[in-house]
């Protein structure tokens, strides 16, 4: 089976959830050593292999990389206009199937089936949380079209399958759920490597851990609330951390920082830390006293799988895929109430038993996932499809 994969956005220089998740997968779907072969394609005015960091990335793996020197902007304008290039005449081996790791700008010879991975549809069901020039760029890149057409459609949890199938009226039968899977490094076990990761990133004695772009549909001024009423209501000198790059949208979280301190965005119990590479993550973890994420709505929610994985106990929604991808292993409360973060906080906070027990349910549940379930399980989404066509 020749499969061509489009890794356009491994190019970014930080590595976003679609691009760890596009990784991790081909890494896993590549060691898997079927009779496979696989093909990557790029465009874009610079040759660059798929962005890689230390310990994570696909470029060492003997695949054939096609890439079309044509710059990303005008790639959109023609196929938009034209349906052209299409991904398959750009490869150098004519593909049985094409992967589709994300929506993008995306046109394809009719014959030729292709798969694709759809996160979540927050962009969709809660488009007040996009700017402008998000949504705008998800109506131009016709997700309905591409939904239409797919031979199958990968999603990570049955949430995202529901809103699939509700929201663009699609077969559930086309609809595959394959969870995510986890990276060994997030693990309770320190290692020596922690102690220099807490000192260069200023790490407090006890802090609350959120991981992820800080952009609205995180709920981050709602978990700074909850952290700000907890301290007054208890008088406990915990810290939040908040971990990733700033994303779109994200003045209201910059104007809740500046009431604190508007010099830089801190104070003495809140710590923005910015984008931290994947080989930080693990390390911070380990290093946090809890890990809360009151998220509004996820298709998975990857950094709770993680923080479940490296043994911290986690307070995240009860909306979307979070109760599903948990499994009882957190406390789930109400995103759109902020005194239930502040008191999933002080019951946690209170109770070194509750902690204990919450850190071996995530250990437990984060056990059930790995990258290699996850590539056997998109294999078979791909080989199923193949095999459709033929018949």
């Amino acid at each position: 089976m020749k499969i061509l994969v489009d890794v356009r956005h491994l190019s970014d220089a930080h590595k976003t959830g679609v691009g760890e998740y596009t990784s991790e997968l081909l890494r896993a779907l590549f060691a898997l050593r079927m009779e496979d072969e696989y093909e990557t394609v790029s465009t874009g005015r610079f040759v660059s292999p798929p962005h890689r960091e230390e310990g994570s990335g696909v470029v060492d793996a003997p695949v054939a990389h096609a890439h079309l020197r044509l710059p990303n902007k005008l790639l959109k304008l023609t196929t938009l206009a034209a349906r052209w290039p299409k991904l398959d005449r750009i490869a150098k081996a004519t593909p049985d199937l094409i992967w589709l790791p994300n929506l993008n700008f995306t046109a394809i010879s009719p014959s030729v089936p292709y798969a694709l991975t759809i996160h979540d549809l927050s962009w969709k069901i809660f488009p007040e949380f996009f700017s402008m020039k998000m949504r705008l760029w998800h109506a131009l890149s016709r997700p309905g079209r591409l939904v239409r057409d797919a031979a199958a459609i990968v999603v990570p949890s049955t949430a995202t399958k529901e809103d699939v199938v509700r929201f663009f009226g699609t077969d559930a039968d086309k609809v595959h759920v394959v969870p995510h899977g986890i990276d060994p490094a997030f693990s309770p076990t320190f290692t020596a490597r922690d102690h220099g990761v807490r000192s260069r990133h200023k790490l407090p004695k006890r802090f609350v851990l959120f991981v992820g772009t800080l952009e609205p549909r995180k709920n981050i001024v709602a978990l700074i609330d909850a952290v700000a009423a907890y301290r007054r209501e208890t008088g406990d000198d915990l810290h939040l951390v908040l971990a990733g790059g700033w994303g779109w949208k994200s003045g209201a979280i910059r104007n809740r920082l500046r009431t604190f301190d508007p010099s830089n965005l801190r104070t003495s119990w809140t710590h923005v830390l910015g984008y931290v590479p994947s080989s930080d993550r693990p390390a911070l973890y380990r290093a946090a006293t809890a890990f809360a994420w009151p998220s509004v709505y996820e298709g998975f929610g990857l950094p709770v799988l993680e923080a479940m994985a490296s043994g911290t106990p986690v307070i995240t929604s009860h909306t979307s895929s979070l109760p599903e991808l948990t499994a009882g292993a957190a406390i789930l409360v109400n995103p759109f109430r902020t005194e239930e973060i502040t008191m999933a906080l002080r019951e946690l906070m209170s109770s070194e038993a509750l902690r204990d027990r919450l850190r071996q349910k995530g250990l437990d549940r984060a056990r059930e996932f790995s990258w290699e379930k996850a590539a056997q399980r998109t294999r078979e989404v791909f080989r199923s499809t193949t095999d459709d066509r033929r018949a």
